[in-house]
C-alpha cells in the first residue's frame, strides 16, 4: 500500500460556531482542516496551500458563496466545492451545481451527511488517479521505442505504424505465432488518436464457431438458453477504440458476412435482436495462416480479404532478424532479473553464441520463455548454457550463415552506432546538437538512435 496523502478540507461560513465544530468533527475523522470567515480570506489559503474540498456557505458578507465559487474554479479548478445551505434556498444550490459545485448539503448540518459527500469526492478522486496511471502505462509500454528491434525489416515497420496509427483505415497484421501481433497491435492503437478509448482484443480461433458471434456482436435476452439478459459484444465494448481480432482465418463463412457488413456499413445487429446498432471501431486484424490461399479454396470470402488487407504489416520471424536476438535476450533478462529479485550480472559470451544459432520456431515468445526458465534455474552470477534447454544448446548453426562477408548495409552499422553514440556523448546526450553536429536532422537522428538501441539514455 502506498503511503496515504493529506486530505485538506476548507470551512468557508461567517459562523465561528459552525466553524469550530464543523471543524472539530472534520479533524476526528483524519482530516486536514482550515477555516475562514470570509471569502477573501478563504482564496488567500486556497492559493497558498491549497485544498481538495471546499465547504461554504452561500450567504456571506462581502463575498458569498456564488462569488466565491466562480473564483475557485478559477484558481483552484480540481478542488471539490460543497455548498451549505438553508432549507429555504435549495434553488440557488442547484444554480450553484450548474456553476460547478460538487454538491450541497442543507443545514441543520447533519455530520454524516457531510462526511459521506467528502468520503465519495476522494474515492472518485483515487479511481481516477489510478486509471490516469493505468493510462500513462498502457501509453509508455506500447510506445514504438518500446519494441525491441534493431534489424531494418523492424525499423520499416516501426515508420510504417506512425504513418497509419492515426488513420481510420483496417491494419492487418501478418506472421508466425509468437512474432508480436498483439503487442504491435496495441502499438498501433496506442500510437493513434484513439489511445483515450478501449482497445479490445479478441482470439478468434479460441472460441467455438457457436459462441464466437455472440462474443463478438452480443446477444439479446432470450436469444438462447442461458441468455437471461442483453449482453454487449466485444464490437460494443470497443466503441470508440479498437478491436483486435487475432487468428481471423478462424472466422466461419456466416461470421465473415456479418464483418464485412460492420467494415462496410459500421452497423450489425446482436443475436437474437433485429435493433440494428451503429458503431465506430477501428478494425485490426491478425494472422499466421495465407488468406489469399484461403481464398483460392474459397475458405474464406475474396471480398472481406480486400477489406482487411488494406494496410498490411509483415513481421518478420525471428530466425529472419538474428541482429535482434541479444537485444531482446538482454530486455527478457533484466525484466525478470528483477521479477524473481535474482542478482544476476547478465547472460554469458558463450550463451548468447548458442541463443543466436538457435532458430527460435515460437519466435520471440519462445526466447521469452527461455530466459525467463533459465533466470529462475541460474545460480551464479551469470546466465549460462546450462541454463538453457537442451533443444536450444544442442541446435547448430544455420547453413544460410555469412561465411566471413557481410553486406556492406550491415557492416556499416557498427561503424554508424559508435559515430552517433560518441557525437551524442560529446553533447551530453543532447540531440538537437548531435544532429547538428553529424549535419543531419533530428528526425534522421531519432530514427538511427532507435535503430541502435541508444533511446532512454
Amino acid at each position: 500500500m502506498g503511503e496515504k496523502h493529506e486530505q485538506r478540507v476548507l470551512i468557508v461560513d461567517d459562523d465561528p460556531i459552525v466553524l469550530k465544530s464543523l471543524g472539530k468533527m472534520l479533524e476526528m475523522n483524519d482530516y486536514t482542516v482550515s477555516c475562514a470567515a470570509d471569502g477573501k480570506t478563504a482564496l488567500e489559503m486556497i492559493e497558498r496551500n491549497g485544498h481538495d474540498v471546499v465547504l461554504s456557505d452561500i450567504n456571506m458578507p462581502e463575498m458569498n458563496g456564488f462569488e466565491l465559487l466562480e473564483k475557485v474554479k478559477e484558481r483552484s479548478p480540481d478542488s471539490a466545492f460543497v455548498i451549505i445551505t438553508g432549507y429555504g434556498t435549495i434553488e440557488d444550490a442547484v444554480s450553484a451545481m450548474k456553476m460547478g459545485a460538487y454538491d450541497f448539503v442543507t443545514k441543520p448540518i447533519n455530520d454524516e451527511e457531510i462526511l459521506t459527500q467528502i468520503r465519495r469526492f476522494f474515492q472518485q478522486r483515487e479511481l481516477q488517479d489510478e486509471n490516469a496511471t493505468l493510462r500513462k502505462e498502457l501509453k509508455s509500454r506500447y510506445r514504438l521505442g518500446n519494441i525491441i528491434g534493431q534489424d531494418y525489416k523492424m525499423q520499416k515497420i516501426y515508420d510504417l505504424v506512425e504513418l497509419i496509427a492515426d488513420t481510420q483505415a483496417t491494419v492487418n497484421i501478418l506472421g508466425e505465432n509468437g512474432t508480436g501481433k498483439s503487442l504491435l497491435a496495441r502499438a498501433t492503437h496506442y500510437n493513434s488518436n484513439r489511445r483515450d478509448k478501449p482497445f479490445v482484443e479478441v482470439s478468434c480461433g479460441a472460441l467455438p464457431e457457436t459462441l464466437l458471434e455472440s462474443e463478438l456482436f452480443g446477444h439479446a435476452k432470450g436469444a438462447f438458453t442461458g441468455a437471461v439478459k442483453d449482453r454487449v459484444g466485444k464490437f460494443g465494448q470497443a466503441s470508440g477504440g479498437t478491436i483486435f481480432l487475432d487468428e481471423i482465418g478462424a472466422a466461419s463463412p456466416s461470421l465473415q458476412l456479418k464483418l464485412l457488413r460492420v467494415l462496410q456499413e459500421h452497423q450489425f445487429e446482436m443475436v437474437g435482436s433485429n435493433d440494428t446498432i451503429t458503431v465506430d471501431v477501428r478494425v485490426i486484424t491478425a494472422t499466421n495462416t495465407d488468406l489469399m490461399e484461403m481464398v483460392h479454396k474459397n475458405h474464406f470470402r475474396e471480398d472481406l480479404y480486400y477489406r482487411l488487407n488494406v494496410l498490411q504489416v509483415h513481421l518478420p520471424a525471428l530466425r529472419e532478424r538474428v541482429g535482434d536476438i541479444r537485444l531482446l535476450a538482454e530486455h527478457f533478462f533484466e525484466m525478470y532479473a528483477r521479477k524473481y529479485s535474482k542478482g544476476l550480472k547478465g547472460i554469458s559470451a558463450q550463451a548468447t553464441k548458442v541463443l543466436e544459432r538457435y532458430p527460435w520456431p515460437g519466435n520471440v515468445r519462445e526466447l521469452e520463455n527461455v530466459i525467463e526458465r533459465a533466470v529462475i534455474l541460474a545460480r551464479g552470477p551469470y546466465l549460462t548454457t546450462e541454463n538453457f534447454p537442451p533443444a536450444v544448446v544442442e541446435a547448430k548453426a544455420p547453413t544460410h550463415a555469412y561465411k566471413g562477408v557481410l553486406p556492406l548495409g550491415k557492416a556499416l552499422e557498427e561503424p554508424e552506432k559508435r559515430i552517433i553514440q560518441n557525437a551524442l556523448e560529446q553533447c551530453t546526450w543532447s540531440r538537437k546538437k548531435a544532429a547538428d553536429l553529424l549535419q543531419i536532422n533530428r528526425t534522421t537522428l531519432f530514427k538511427k538512435m532507435r535503430r541502435y538501441g541508444l533511446l532512454g539514455r
